[in-house]
């Protein structure tokens, strides 16, 4: 029997519940901190410290088991009376901040929450969406944006889909949707927070293999990305903002392997106002 401790992770955002079971939590942090100062005596040794503002910034990571389509709120308020978190014995609540996805071939896809605590009579104040991240329990990279396309030469100029079975293998796709908070602490005590979003980033590690290309011509793969996505806003709203290649296609050929493109697409995160 194991012990009682043993795998124990909170699930602070309730990502089990509203996903119906297809993210399970792994593992889970406090994330707590503090501010502090000293100041010198006479001779330069430390006389006196103080410390001040504790928070925390909570994380939940999970597997995916079944399929999902994530309906994350980002910004999200969770109660205090839910919230697993405490500050100077008092339980307060816990705002949804950041998420991040992870998928690579041979391993589980993983999906990473963090949040920030707030003080106890906060309320939400703005939240963000996206656009539908699809997920598969499959161990494999996936394109859970379905932002790009990876095309071959076909006849003359004629670009044509590259088979994903044979010419290329997707390795590694990883997404961060972020968002930044800041604390209002006079005197140390959290009495008021605000958050805004940061730019989405996605980045890809891909195989070339080329079936059927000749190694002397080094045809490169063509990578076409969406240039906009839709982001939700508040009720039946929409906002549709560009998508950039913020890192370029990159080509690296590794001793004994197969050459490797890398490049990231990156789109703002907007977000919309609460009514109270």
């Amino acid at each position: 029997m194991a012990n009682q401790t043993f795998n124990s992770g909170i699930d602070y955002f309730a990502a089990e519940t509203t996903t119906s079971g297809a993210l399970k939590v792994t593992d889970s942090a406090e994330n707590r901190s503090m501010q502090s100062t000293s100041g010198p005596n006479t001779f330069g040794d430390a006389a006196a410290v103080d410390a001040w503002g504790e928070t925390a910034a909570p994380s939940s990571s999970y597997e995916v088991v079944d399929e999902t389509t994530l309906d994350i709120v980002l910004g999200k308020l969770i109660a205090a009376a839910d919230s697993n978190i405490k500050i100077n014995d008092t339980a307060v609540p816990v705002v949804v901040g950041s998420l991040s996805v992870s998928t690579q071939t041979g391993s589980a896809p993983t999906v990473t929450i963090s949040g920030q605590a707030v003080h106890v009579d906060a309320v939400e104040l703005r939240n963000y969406k996206f656009p539908t991240i699809a997920l598969s329990p499959r161990h494999r990279a996936q394109d859970f944006l379905a932002l790009c396309t990876i095309k071959k030469p076909g006849d003359g100029s004629t670009k044509v889909a590259a088979d994903p079975g044979i010419d290329y293998g997707l390795s590694s796709v990883n997404g961060n949707f972020p968002i930044a908070f800041t604390l209002g602490q006079p005197k140390g005590e959290l009495k008021s927070y605000d958050l805004h979003g940061e730019m989405v980033t996605i980045d890809y590690t891909m195989n070339w293999y080329l079936h059927g290309g000749t190694p002397d011509a080094m045809i490169e793969p063509t990578i076409e990305c969406a240039s906009t996505v839709t982001i939700p806003l508040s009720g039946n709203n929409t906002q549709t903002v560009p998508v950039t290649m913020t890192q370029p296609k990159a080509k690296a050929c590794p001793k004994d392997g197969y050459v490797q493109y890398t490049w990231q697409v990156s789109f703002p995160l907007i977000g919309f106002e609460v009514t109270p």
